[in-house]
Order: C-alpha cells, then structure tokens, then sequence
C-alpha cells in the first residue's frame, strides 16, 4: 500500500477457520490479494501484486498436473476456487453467516461481507437473525450430526449434505419474502432470541477474551455455572423453542439438560428422545420436500 494505494482494490482480509474459531471478534489474521475473475491484463496495472502472485503462486499452479488442474495453470493469478456465484448472492447482504467447515461445535457467526473467505468455512448467504436462529439450533445440529462425515470428534459440514437436504419450516416456502415471513408471529419471535443469543454470545467472547471454541467448552460444561453462560444457555433454549413454533411443533418439550452425546461427550443440549422425535419429524418433511 505505501508503494501504490490502488493495490487497496486487491488486497483483502483473509478468514479462515482457525480465526473463526479462536479470535472473540473472529478477525482475520492474514491479508490475501484477489484479482478475481480478472483478465491478465487487467491484473498487470498492479505490478507489484503481480509480481508476488507470480514468484509465489504461479510455480506452484505450473507443477499441478491433475485432469481438473488445466485451469489452475492457465490461469494462475485467479483464484483456484473463486465462487462468483456465492460473491453475487451475497453481494446485497450487508454482512454474511458463516461456520467452520471442520469443528467439533455447531457454531455460526455474522462476519463482514468484502473478505476472502477460506476454503475451510461454509458461508450461508443470510444477513438476518432468524436464518441465524434457524441454523444454530438444536434442530438443525440434530440434522446435521446425522448427515456429516465425522473427523474423529470434529464434524465436516457438507452443504450438499447437510444443508441442501434440510427441510426448512414449510411457512417459509409459502412466504413471498422475507419480510413476509418475519411478519409471521413465530418467526418474528425466532428472529428477537436469534438476535439477542448471537449478542449475548459476543459480549461473552470479548468479556472473556475467548473465541467460540472455548465459549462453547464453558458452555457444554455442567461445572459452569458462571451467570454470563448460563444466561446464553437459557436463550439458546429458548431459541430452539422458538424455532420449534416456526414448524408448528410447540407440542414437543425438548428437556434441555446436560446429556452425553453418541461419542460420550458430555453437551447442553435436548434429550435423547426428544432429538430423536426432532430427527423423525425433520425426515417426514425431507420426504415431502422431494414428492
């Protein structure tokens, strides 16, 4: 940047899962440069940046010799994996949801829209708090954990998999908006706890100086009994109650309490039964989604 302030055009704040994860403000800690889906020359009117993309990157992607590599050495100053069809879903948001690819916990988190974001995350394109409240609840890790391949303890979220096959509350495929949704009684409920869960759960990361992986340790840790993490336990109850109602289904108690999970992980969480009720219900709609 003191060399040539334009370079600020290409050069951008890099997320990957590690920062997600572990910074309270999930910051990024590296800087990457982006010429996006550009033409080469419109990457030569910055020569500077150029210059490391081709000492760096170019030798790299001229040694790839895979049958899908042919692009990556052709054009080697893109991006391998640049998701222009992501970037256009996202572009009127005014921030995104975002998780770790890999991660032992369910965790997602508003970011900033403009960063480059690693392959190592799943960015969803919603800006508003009850798609938040929706896919951090217990329904959708109950969904989730059935649908994942599994890394040892941690879980790798597959989209095709694990979001693409689940099925939302269906007044949401009969809403015309969103706006029109959230007019809804339950949904405008779902959205208030989304919102004040997601709040609460950063006020605790940065009182605590601690990112979401060791919030979520305090949290599923009946030893803990700090008034901070039980009050993000009782809202994240909550928010899976509200979810409950966006189906219709106020009828089902989840019992939240501390249980062990299949791999003997001691988690805050509904009961065995009323996961499995959850994971019955979530697949009658699956299959009627696909009628």
């Amino acid at each position: 940047l003191a060399q040539d302030a334009r370079n600020a055009e290409c050069l951008f704040p890099y997320l990957n899962g590690e920062d997600l994860n572990s910074h309270p403000q999930q910051q990024p800690s590296r800087w990457v440069i982006c010429f996006h889906d550009w033409s080469p020359e419109r990457a030569r009117a910055y020569p500077d940046l150029l210059r490391i993309v081709e000492e760096r990157v170019r030798p790299e992607r001229e040694r790839l010799t895979g049958p899908g590599d042919k692009r990556n050495r052709e054009f080697w100053w893109q991006f391998g994996a640049y998701r222009m069809e992501l970037r256009k879903a996202i572009a009127p948001l005014q921030k995104v949801l975002i998780r770790s690819r890999v991660s032992e916990m369910h965790s997602l988190v508003f970011v900033p829209k403009g960063l480059v974001y690693s392959e190592q995350t799943i960015v969803f394109a919603f800006d508003d708090d009850y798609h938040f409240a929706l896919l951090q609840s217990a329904l959708h890790e109950t969904w989730l954990r059935k649908q994942a391949s599994s890394l040892r303890t941690d879980i790798r979220y597959t989209p095709t998999d694990c979001f693409d096959t689940f099925p939302f509350p269906p007044a949401e495929y009969a809403a015309p908006s969103l706006a029109g949704l959230l007019a809804q009684p339950p949904f405008a409920r779902a959205a208030q706890i989304g919102a004040a869960y997601h709040e609460r759960r950063r006020q605790v990361m940065l009182a605590r100086e601690l990112g979401l992986t060791k919030t979520y340790n305090l949290f599923h840790n009946p030893a803990c009994q700090d008034e901070d993490i039980q009050r993000l336990r009782q809202l994240h109850a909550e928010m899976d109650n509200a979810i409950l109602a966006c189906y219709g289904w106020q009828d089902l108690d989840l019992k939240h309490d501390f249980y062990q999970n299949e791999r003997g992980q001691t988690r805050f969480m509904p009961s065995a039964a009323a996961r499995r009720e959850v994971m019955f219900r979530l697949m009658e709609l699956n299959q009627k989604m696909g009628e």
